[in-house]
């Protein structure tokens, strides 16, 4: 099963939900607080662990600069409420399980969508 790598802008309900759900996350307001984009997903990567953020800079240090990453998973969930916003991407991201891993994965309110990550040069 996988395990995951929450960036510092993932709400802690998230990671709680998710860590009450029984899955193994590491969030980085515990272990690098103020890391640098670039050292969060080495971090990451380094430890097998799918990143789930809701900064897009993420996906564009993975895909366009082919940074390594276990899996990323996006959370684009803004135009939910609070409360229900956290709630449903915890569900989403249970939901995904491994198919996060090599993955850049998008969670929207009603949509998910999954591309491979690109091979490294």
């Amino acid at each position: 099963m996988a395990s995951y790598f929450a960036d510092e802008c993932v709400a802690a309900e998230v990671v709680l939900e998710l860590r009450g759900a029984g899955l193994d996350v590491v969030h980085a307001k515990e272990v690098c607080p103020g890391a640098s984009d670039q050292e969060v997903l080495r971090l990451a990567a380094e430890a097998g662990r799918v990143l789930v953020t809701d900064d897009l800079g993420f996906g564009e240090l993975a895909v366009r600069y082919r940074q390594p990453a276990a899996g990323i998973i996006l959370l684009s969930v803004y135009e939910l409420p609070t409360g229900v916003r956290e709630r449903y991407a915890a569900q989403k991201v249970r939901e995904l399980q491994d198919g996060a891993l090599g993955h850049l994965a998008v969670i929207e309110p009603g949509r998910l969508r999954r591309r491979p990550l690109p091979e490294r040069p």
